[in-house]
């Protein structure tokens, strides 16, 4: 099988020739074509790795150029009213600074990374009033389709590689970025009135944005955030059902009617959203943490899913990073044991930065211990 193939089979729940194996390091097929072993010049661990990779393994790959669609900062205010200042430098710290113009006032926010750490932190937030939240929602919105051609095209290359997907941010991770996550919390008690206009305002723009990608045949799958902020200990069942399904559920249900898949990332604690996500029609759901980072195994989730949802899971990050290679294969071996004919091993993140020689003997311990054990007969 190629490696779309597999993936596709193993997303629907159909028999593969052998456990699909998502890579253990952040691995894009198509730049590793292009530039192979300068694809991450000054990482020779992330190089060996990536050979192996290149070789065996299973990637699912974000679309570029739809990334403006779901964008999760400004509550998809349309960019013409958006300012991005010049990028200053404080010590280590390159910090991005943006301007939303609104009718009622200018709206600020602050954004820092360290060159070489695939990761960012927000230190200011846009909204941190009730008034600087009616002012965002008072933007006049009009949708403005971007060019898909540079998305389409992509797919074109990846052919068999891997698995294409969009990210769409939910309106629930796009509300709660907009704002401090502990102010979240308070408003969802204080609130809720104002963070239900918000989320329904994203909703509906975010449908748009989706229905327009749907329409011009980018897909097929479609990687949701999970609103992993709506799980425990943040909230339990019925605010997720109150602040996630609601919103999330039309949007999932418009993917489905359009022939896409749906697939669901959530960290830490699921156990107690899984019939949710079986009920809204999620196909795939990653990464599946086992205690104590999160409240399921492989073989209980499967259970409570009824195998109606293929796992993509569940070797912890941390494990990849600080156990032996022993370890690792145990884990690999169990997952694959629990987890049933649907699934796919995944890891609950990589790493950010360059691998220490640990990762790079976990990462491919993970590899090998999944291609001795994860042999399957197709259909």
């Amino acid at each position: 099988m190629t490696h779309r193939e597999r993936l596709l089979r193993a997303a629907r729940g159909e028999l593969v020739d052998r456990v699909p194996i998502s890579p253990p390091i952040g691995f894009d097929p198509i730049a590793w074509d292009e530039r192979g072993e300068e694809t991450r010049p000054g990482d020779p661990l992330w190089t060996e790795v990536a050979r192996l990779c290149a070789e065996h393994c299973d990637c699912l790959v974000h679309v570029p150029a739809v990334g403006v669609l779901f964008d999760r900062r400004f509550l998809l205010t349309p960019t013409k009213h958006i300012e991005r200042l010049p990028d200053e430098r404080e010590g280590e710290w390159i910090v991005q600074r943006h301007i939303v113009h609104t009718p009622r006032g200018d709206l600020t926010t602050t954004d820092k990374h360290q060159p070489g750490i695939g990761t960012s932190w927000y230190t200011e937030p846009l909204v941190k009033t009730v008034e600087d939240a009616e002012a965002l929602l008072s933007v006049p919105y009009e949708f403005v389709p971007p060019d898909l051609t540079p998305a389409l095209q992509y797919m074109e290359r990846v052919g068999e590689r891997a698995l294409t997907e969009v990210g769409v941010s939910t309106p629930l991770v796009s509300v709660s970025r907009l704002m401090h996550f502990d102010q979240f919390l308070l408003w969802c008690a204080i609130e809720p009135d104002l963070l239900h206009r918000l989320m329904a305002t994203m909703a509906e723009r975010v449908r748009i944005g989706l229905e327009y990608v749907l329409k011009a045949g980018v897909g097929p799958s479609f990687w949701f955030g999970g609103s992993e902020q709506a799980t425990p200990p943040m909230m339990g069942p019925v605010m997720y059902d109150d602040f996630a399904v609601r919103y999330d559920a039309p949007l999932m249900d418009l993917v489905h009617q359009h022939g896409g898949l749906v697939h669901v990332h959530c960290h830490g604690k699921v156990r107690g959203i899984l019939d949710r996500l079986v009920a809204m029609g999620a196909d795939m759901l990653d990464p599946v943490e086992p205690p104590p980072d999160g409240d399921v195994t492989m073989a209980q989730a499967r259970q409570l899913t009824e195998g109606k949802i293929t796992l993509l899971g569940n070797i912890e990050f941390r494990e990849l990073e600080f156990a032996s290679p022993s370890r690792i294969r145990q884990l690999v071996r169990t997952a694959i044991a629990e987890a049933g004919e649907r699934m796919i091993l995944y890891p609950s993140a990589t790493p950010h930065e360059k691998l220490t020689p640990k990762y790079r003997d976990n990462a491919l311990a993970y590899v090998e211990t999944a291609l001795e054990y994860g042999g399957r007969a197709t259909q």
